[in-house]
């Protein structure tokens, strides 16, 4: 019984990682573009955080509500090891 559990237990740890990689790929298709909203924007008064769920700049170009909002690239996305 330890046995099966022991596998069990090893077979999920060493799916995991392909499971997290592929899922992790999906969700940065549409986050390729942040939108930062400029100073004062959301409730603390300064810069509101990242929104960045954008697949194309002409989505988050869209999306602007005010003139000090601007958009980039997501920052947290490796685009050298995406283009490999």
């Amino acid at each position: 019984m330890k046995y099966r559990i022991f596998s069990a237990g090893l077979a999920v740890l060493l799916l995991a990682p392909a499971v997290s990689a592929q899922a992790q790929e999906k969700l940065r298709k549409n986050e390729t573009y942040c939108l930062q909203q400029g100073a004062g924007g959301g409730d603390t008064g300064g810069e509101s955080p990242l929104l960045c769920n954008f697949e194309t700049l002409q989505q988050c170009i869209a999306s602007k509500t005010a003139n000090s909002d601007w958009c980039m690239l997501n920052p947290a996305i490796d685009y050298n090891k995406k283009r490999g």
